[in-house]
């Protein structure tokens, strides 16, 4: 029985990812379709648009058969890891093949560049050094330093969803998996600032329906999508970055330099600056601006200030073990579904018990989403299963 594995923040679904489920399970022909979904707070560290019961209502119609949360320790991460904690959740709940998109769907290369990460040879440490010494960023650092051993597509690593394909074979090889890597081609262009109705940038499309340019928006969604999509903005169902705003400036502001040098990924220097920034800036969006350099991309700076949020500390991240349950957002009536989860224990629902056990960060992460959409007190508990 083949079970084909999907890590997707899916905020919102669009017709991008509907093809890239397609094609991935035209190449497989699986039983089931299982996806690892960001949660309430995402990969880049910030709030998703969508509440995860209503994006994973949106990736079963679409032809998934069940939807998984990530934790958070695992979500806001850089792509090494937020990719070893999808990939190690998705393959305890039975997946045989693992599907993502990539700009360069080389497969011996990308397998190629994830060895060279996992193993690099003496000569690449020293660039990577080299490269950081002069002030790049890390992922800059390291697209530059591999770069010279990988001569048939030296900027290999410029693109984000080749960074992302890597991650999810150095997981691979790491955990010493046998899940089997399916590349799907990635179209359109990430950074456009304009929604391509067959292959649009999320972020372009969450700015779209955040400034009510609907026709443009919903031109580049499914069918099902667009309806999950309208219902939840009718109904106010949406957080208000400016209740993020005060919440992230009120933390920050009451945070010790000792608090923000707990921080993970937070070296000596940017502690300090991440605390006045929050002192002078009243938004989000500011204290990125002051802080983005060359050698500290935004999506950085974003996840300090998620982790300040849900009090994820060094520490935290430290001993982390790898996932080992999960919370089911939603399910179809599979014959073949239960059966492949039975090495992974499975909570149905975002119940009080769901809530304690998961641990403090994604109660904080649930919490956040639910005060910044203007939700009752309790969310997500009285939420319920998506079925289909």
């Amino acid at each position: 029985m083949s079970v084909l594995g999907i890590v997707a923040e899916y905020d919102p679904f669009h017709n991008g990812h509907l093809r890239h489920l397609r094609e991935a399970a035209a190449a497989v022909s699986p039983s089931a379709v299982l996806v690892a979904l960001s949660g309430p707070v995402k990969q880049r560290g910030d709030l998703a648009l969508l509440s995860p019961y209503a994006r994973a209502e949106a990736a079963l119609a679409a032809g998934a058969d069940a939807v998984f949360a990530l934790p958070v320790c695992w979500t806001v991460r850089d792509a090494e890891h937020y990719a070893l904690g999808a990939v190690s959740l998705l393959s305890s709940l039975g997946a045989t093949h693992l599907a993502f998109g990539a700009e360069t769907a080389d497969l011996p290369l990308l397998r190629k560049a994830a060895c060279l990460l996992e193993d690099p040879p003496a000569p690449m440490r020293d660039a990577l050094r080299a490269a950081l010494d002069e002030g790049c960023g890390y992922p800059a650092a390291l697209s530059r330093a591999a770069g010279a051993f990988l001569p048939e597509n030296p900027s290999l690593l410029d693109r984000p969803n080749n960074i992302l394909a890597v991650c999810y074979l150095r997981a691979i090889r790491r955990l010493d998996l046998s899940l089997v890597p399916v590349v799907i081609p990635r179209t359109g262009e990430y950074r456009s600032d304009t929604v391509l109705p067959e292959a649009p940038s999320a972020s372009a499309l969450r700015g779209a329906l955040r400034r009510g340019a609907w026709e443009q928006a919903l031109a580049a969604l499914p069918p099902a999508s667009e309806r999950i999509v309208r219902s939840t903005f009718l109904s106010g169902a949406v957080p208000d970055l400016r209740r993020l705003d005060t919440v992230l400036t009120d933390k920050l502001r009451s945070m010790s330099r000792e608090d923000f040098a707990r921080l993970p990924d937070c070296p000596e220097g940017l502690d300090v600056s991440l605390m006045k920034a929050a002192r002078a800036a009243d938004t989000r969006e500011a204290i990125l601006a002051a802080l983005t350099t060359r050698r500290y991309p935004a999506a950085r700076i974003s996840r300090l200030c998620a982790c300040a949020l849900l009090g994820i500390t060094a520490d935290t991240l430290r001993d982390l073990p790898l996932p080992s349950s999960a919370l089911l957002l939603a399910m179809k009536k599979n014959p073949s579904l239960t059966g492949s989860w039975k090495n992974c224990p499975v909570q149905v629902s975002a119940a009080p018990e769901w809530l304690n056990s998961a641990g403090p960060a994604d109660r904080a992460a649930w919490r956040l989403w639910g005060l910044c959409a203007g939700m009752p007190a309790g969310f997500p508990c009285t939420q319920k299963l998506v079925t289909a």
